[in-house]
């Protein structure tokens, strides 16, 4: 599984605030791949992306691809729709 985030946003679009990671899920020791694999499965991000958002202006939103099998599929997430333990994991990627 390859996890690939780009987010932007926050205070007015600041762009220190823009982020791009890739990470190859196969790379890391079992434990972080465990969690990461549970984390941003697909149907996960998917429930997350249903969530309603409130108020998401001047927040963070986040780009996330998953691809498993050559298969890719994508979500737009905001910050507010994360929840703290996945945006942990993203801080540690």
């Amino acid at each position: 599984m390859i996890i690939e985030i780009a987010a932007q946003g926050g205070f007015g679009g600041v762009a220190a605030a823009s982020l791009h990671k890739t990470i190859d899920v196969a790379d890391q020791p079992e434990q972080m791949r465990q969690e990461l694999c549970h984390a941003f499965e697909p149907d996960e991000l998917a429930r997350l992306a249903r969530q309603p958002c409130g108020n998401c202006a001047d927040r963070m939103t986040y780009c996330i691809t998953v691809t498993e099998d050559r298969e890719s599929r994508s979500f737009t997430l905001h910050e507010q729709q994360i929840p703290p333990e996945m945006l942990d994991l993203i801080d540690q990627m």
